[in-house]
């Protein structure tokens, strides 16, 4: 995370919108992981990155003000890093789940909607589509009628 608050994609470049879900999308999994080993060293309040500073850096610096979000300041906005800045948001804003959920909020708490870090819609939508998956049949290889299958040569 650099001292502007975002996320760059590679070392010695700058900071790019996109990168607050890209980037910070990982590291809720990566706590996950960690947590599941049993790291004593783990914080149980908040995720590996200052989730205060990219809110910042997201609603100071990506805002458009005829609306949506950019890149970096001086870029034009667009539908990709509008969706990418609020996805990004969304998981610096929302730190665990059930008992663990503590969100660290710039603003009115209802500003973004928690998302899945994986994705990235709603943890809500992704329990409906998982319950509805886990109903059907899993496909398989069928042979088409009338093909046999061919049998392996002998000499």
């Amino acid at each position: 995370m650099r001292f502007e608050g975002g996320f760059q994609g590679r070392c010695n470049k700058l900071v790019d919108g996109c990168y607050s879900f890209w980037q910070a999308g990982l590291l809720p999994l990566l706590h996950r992981a960690l947590h599941a080993q049993g790291d004593p060293a783990l914080s149980m309040s908040h995720w590996m990155f200052h989730q205060q500073a990219l809110q910042e850096y997201i609603l100071m610096c990506c805002q458009c003000p005829a609306g949506g979000l950019l890149d970096k300041p001086g870029k034009s906005r667009d539908f990709y890093h509008t969706c990418y800045c609020l996805s990004g948001l969304s998981i610096a804003q929302h730190f665990g789940s059930g008992a663990m959920l503590h969100d660290v909020v710039l603003g009115v708490p209802e500003n973004v909607l928690p998302t899945h870090p994986v994705y990235n819609i709603g943890p809500d939508k992704v329990i409906q589509a998982t319950t509805y998956f886990l109903q059907k049949p899993v496909p398989g290889f069928e042979e088409p009628e009338g093909e046999a299958t061919a049998e392996p040569a002998t000499d």
